[in-house]
């Protein structure tokens, strides 16, 4: 019996061991032919990877990892591009999410080694241990306590992001944008509408924008990007998914950003719809949208770290304001065309301040923003919904403010609740003009009332719980209803509730069972935890 046993245990450990997963190392270059990434492999991006006339294909379960940048001059995270030219079939399931994060090493305490304290994560060489060992089972926390000697140096900090330690996904697809006609196409061509993608070298791989809004760069769904953002050149960190010029064939919903140093999600132009977005504690904006983008998103959760985060939605219309970075009118279009109009609904915004942090932007609108924002929630921010004016040569006529004072932006059947000014703002160079957050004219119906939100806590089981009117939490049911009525459009889920989820207590949340934090037992399976 007990040479049985002692058989079986070895039968075991053998299974076990060729269970485990093959690490296929993916050097820095192009892919150009069609190819698989499989669930049986795990795959670590050595450099920038170019996905060109060919179709990534990759599996449910397939875990990738980015290397972090070889050191301060070197540019060379683990970052995966989709060209124009190419396409991505990336579709995971709730049960089996495809995981893309670091592949940075661990120093034995569960921080990322930087054995030569250059400030620059170790990248993993064969035989260390992964940083994020189990990303399936067992995600990183979103911070860690920095000793002397570790990243980032100086004096000792509970609340250092785990951040920066890869790179990202970006797509680049051939619809419409309003960026100025700066590419240089073969033969010196110049077309209007086109540019390139910031922090990478200037050629047609790097490339976006065009005149498909219909072009499709493949397919991406239940994918979770944790721990990106390390820089793709000087100053320019990377978003964890960047969708350039990417057009409305292109499918992207459930998506999880974990912990990333630039934006969660940006979008330059083009007509992609996104939906059931999830997006936690990234050190800019959670949602950031510019350069004309014309399409929609639904069901969005972006929370906050109490120690870092911009704005919870960064919502520019081009490139042209002097306060958003850029050097005047040369940025954009002749004529600013395409308009940026996007329709935003089912947010649940949840800023520092709900966290015990220092209160931030909510929802900022600038530079030539035009779009709807439909029912949804913010708390804990600064100013709830803001709009700003122009601030310099801004020559288009067009800035946020005038479009809103003209109808183009609308604020319908949303809920600021918990933050310093529930109010809409309008910001101009001489001062700030408040606004009315109009919540009496028929038609609008938007609310200050309590959302019924329990309290916030990251460091509890359970501590974060997106779903409203919780029992003795003095929740008020007008808060949440009605709802705006949704473009007439197959994207758009016809809903009856505000924000990312419904009020329902015992259906799982859409979050459950492969994003980060709800893997981490923080954010809840359902509403009645």
């Amino acid at each position: 019996m007990k040479k049985t046993l002692i058989q079986l245990a070895a039968l075991t450990a053998l299974l076990a061991a060729s269970a485990q997963a093959a690490i296929v190392e993916v050097a820095g270059g192009d892919i150009t032919t069609n190819t698989t990434w499989t669930a049986s492999n795990e795959y670590v991006l050595n450099g920038i990877v170019f996905v060109k006339n060919a179709t990534l294909t990759i599996e449910p379960g397939t875990i990738i990892r980015g290397q972090p940048r070889t050191n301060s001059s070197t540019y060379n995270p683990g970052t995966l591009v989709i060209t124009k030219s190419g396409k991505i079939n990336a579709v995971g399931t709730a049960a089996n999410p495809i995981i893309f994060t670091t592949a940075a090493v661990n120093d034995g305490t569960g921080r990322p080694l930087d054995a030569n304290a250059d400030n620059i994560a170790d990248r993993w060489t064969v035989g260390a241990t992964f940083l994020d060992a189990n990303p399936k089972t067992a995600p990183l926390a979103p911070t860690y306590v920095k000793q002397t000697g570790d990243l980032v140096p100086g004096a000792v900090s509970s609340n250092v992001p785990m951040a920066g330690l890869a790179g990202g996904i970006i797509v680049l697809g051939e619809a419409p944008t309003n960026r100025d006609n700066t590419v240089a196409l073969g033969g010196g061509f110049y077309a209007e509408g086109e540019a390139y993608i910031e922090g990478l070298p200037e050629t047609d791989a790097t490339s976006y924008g065009g005149i498909y809004p219909f072009h499709s760069s493949g397919k991406l769904a239940y994918v979770s990007i944790r721990h990106g953002g390390n820089n793709l050149s000087s100053n320019n960190e990377i978003n964890g998914l960047t969708l350039a010029g990417v057009g409305a064939g292109t499918l992207v919903e459930f998506i999880d950003v974990y912990c990333n140093l630039d934006d969660g999600v940006e979008i330059f132009g083009g007509t992609v719809n996104v939906r059931y977005l999830n997006i936690n504690f990234v050190e800019d904006d959670g949602f950031d949208v510019d350069q004309g983008w014309t399409g929609g998103a639904q069901f969005l959760f972006v929370l906050q770290h109490s120690a870092f985060g911009d704005a919870l939605v960064e919502a520019d219309g081009h490139d042209e304001d002097p306060t958003n970075g850029s050097s005047g009118a040369s940025r954009m279009t002749a004529n600013g065309r395409p308009f940026q109009y996007c329709v935003i609904s089912n947010l649940t915004g949840v800023g520092r301040a709900a966290l015990g942090g220092t209160a931030g932007n909510g929802i900022r609108m600038r530079a030539g923003f035009g779009g709807e924002i439909l029912n949804s929630v913010v708390v804990g921010c600064n100013q709830s919904f803001r709009i700003d004016a122009a601030t310099g040569s801004e020559t288009d006529g067009f800035d946020a403010r005038t479009r809103a004072l003209t109808g183009e932006i609308v604020l319908r059947y949303n809920t600021a609740n918990g933050n310093t000014a529930n109010t809409l703002s309008f910001t101009k160079s001489t001062g700030s003009v408040t606004g009315t957050f109009d919540t009496t004219t028929s038609g609008w119906n938007n609310s200050v009332a309590s959302p019924g939100f329990k309290a916030w806590n990251l460091a509890a089981a359970n501590g974060v719980n997106p779903v409203a009117l919780q029992t003795g939490q003095g929740g008020s049911p007008a808060s949440l209803t009605p709802v705006a009525s949704l473009p007439n459009s197959p994207f758009f889920a016809t809903v009856t509730y505000r924000g990312a989820f419904p009020s329902v207590k015992t259906s799982d949340l859409w979050t459950t069972g492969w994003t980060a934090l709800n893997k981490r037992g923080v954010l809840v399976t359902r509403g009645n935890q």
